[in-house]
């Protein structure tokens, strides 16, 4: 097989993993000036299946959320196919796993981050199907991401092609016995994560091997009985576990919300200052980055003759252009003559979207002391951060109030009037507390008669990318 260290416009620095269904290399994006992770799968033979594999690959780059590794494109050649992704510097569970005992702040939030991913991949119809430590990274930022929908797949076409495929520490019972696979057969695969980051042992593997009866008809043993003596486990958390590990899907939760709510409820009794734990523990854990890494070879059909599927993201007007690209000539001198028909005709222009209004209030810092924040954090700081992290969970958003106001995008034919915005469906009330070291971060949420309220810990010596992060991460859990 011929080699290259190139894969479209991607340039390998270095191998990262090789697994049973592909090998993950560290890239860099030229045009972008941003390392990027790439996977290569060799396509089979058959042309049905390569077309599955591609449809799978497009349908999983569909995933927006920053629980999940964003899948940057997609590129074709002859015999192979490559999953650019975002590179994720840190560890995966695994690794940590096999270093640390984790406490129980720590797997509350990565329990929390992957039920949270789930439900992302639920709204797209999609099962991951492999649910194992590997596939899940802990980033840089100390919060997780789930990656490699090697062999997921729309419910709407569940049969259990690829089963053998899956790890068997993910392998729910419908799973073995080549049933369908929805949602809770993702969820069986984190109450056996969840099951061994308390317990210290996987649930249904015996001597390395997995024990098929005791997957099929047996209970695991008792979690109480090894969970180290001083670990409490809220017998809430326990409950949900055993209610995860049943054989019958029926009898599991329906959906992450149960799971995140007891995983919430559990979390508010941890003190304050341990809620940050995962970093602190996973940290002696992260990979070495260095900068001299020799490219190895990869294969150089991928680099001569790969072609993105995908079209770029960020605007109208670049899926427009990777669409006619794919059009013959013929075809793109119609458009041309359609487009410059049309802009000869009157236009009327009314930017008019489906927005969520959402009132925010000046926000409130109290800082006791001599305390020295990073320069960025500001009132506007902190608006604009939520402003981000509030559009990547309901999408449109029109923000009022006295800082970080959304700017009219209305557009007006002579004679039109004022367009005057509807009442506020929510509103958000954002404090910033420091005390010495310490900081909360804290956000308040009124909409309709309820009231939610979420809050992150940080660090005054932090950097400002982490206090993005949890900025961030504190108001996508707020909307959960």
């Amino acid at each position: 097989m011929a080699v290259d260290n190139q894969v479209g416009p991607y340039r390998i620095l270095r191998l990262i993993n090789r697994g049973g269904q592909g090998s993950v290399y560290l890239g860099y994006d030229k045009r972008l000036h941003r390392r990027v992770a790439i996977k290569i799968y060799r396509l089979p033979a058959q042309r049905a299946a390569r077309k599955r594999l591609l449809r799978e690959a497009q349908l999983v780059a569909s995933i927006q959320s920053p629980k999940v590794v964003q899948i940057h494109d997609v590129i074709e050649s002859s015999e192979h196919l490559a999953l650019v992704m975002e590179y994720v510097p840190g560890c995966d569970l695994e690794e940590f796993l096999a270093s640390v005992r984790p406490s129980l702040a720590t797997v509350l939030t990565i329990g929390a981050d992957i039920a949270g991913a789930l439900a992302v991949a639920r709204q797209r119809r999609i099962v991951h199907g492999d649910l194992k430590a590997g596939n899940i990274l802990i980033a840089e930022s100390g919060r997780v991401k789930l990656t490699d929908f090697g062999i997921a797949r729309s419910t709407a076409d569940s049969q259990s092609r690829q089963i053998a495929a899956a790890s068997l520490s993910a392998l729910s019972p419908e799973q073995y016995l080549g049933k369908p696979l929805d949602l809770r057969s993702d969820l069986f695969a984190l109450g056996c994560l969840l099951y061994r980051m308390l317990g210290g042992e996987q649930p249904f593997v015996r001597g390395g091997q997995l024990d098929t009866r005791l997957l099929l008809e047996q209970s695991p043993r008792p979690l109480e009985e090894l969970v180290a003596s001083e670990l409490i486990v809220p017998g809430e958390l326990v409950d949900l576990i055993n209610d995860l590990l049943q054989k019958d899907p029926q009898d599991r939760p329906a959906s992450t919300q149960r799971v995140r709510q007891v995983l919430r409820r559990v979390s508010r009794e941890i003190p304050l200052a341990a809620t940050n734990s995962l970093l602190q523990e996973a940290r002696p854990c992260f990979r070495a980055e260095s900068a001299d890494d020799i490219p190895p070879q990869v294969p150089a059909d991928l680099g001569r003759e790969g072609r993105s599927r995908l079209a770029l993201s960020g605007s109208v007007g670049s899926t427009f252009r990777h669409r006619l690209s794919l059009l013959g000539w013929p075809a793109r001198c119609a458009v041309a003559l359609v487009l410059v028909v049309a802009a000869g005709a009157p236009l009327v222009i009314a930017v008019q979207g489906r927005e969520t209004f959402i009132h925010i209030d000046e926000p409130l810092l109290r800082l006791s002391g001599d305390i020295d924040l990073p320069r960025e954090v500001s009132s506007r700081w902190l608006v604009e951060e939520v402003k981000l992290a509030l559009s990547e969970q309901l999408g449109a958003i029109h923000v009022t109030g006295p800082v970080g106001a959304t700017r009219s995008k209305i557009l007006y034919a002579s004679g039109s009037g004022d367009n005057p915005h509807p009442e506020p469906e929510e509103r958000l009330q954002i404090a910033l507390r420091c005390t010495g070291g310490l900081c909360v971060f804290a956000l308040n949420r009124e909409h309709g008669a309820q009231h939610d309220y979420q809050q992150g810990l940080l660090f005054h010596d932090m950097p400002i990318s982490q206090w993005r992060d949890i900025v961030r991460g504190t108001t996508s859990r707020l909307y959960q």
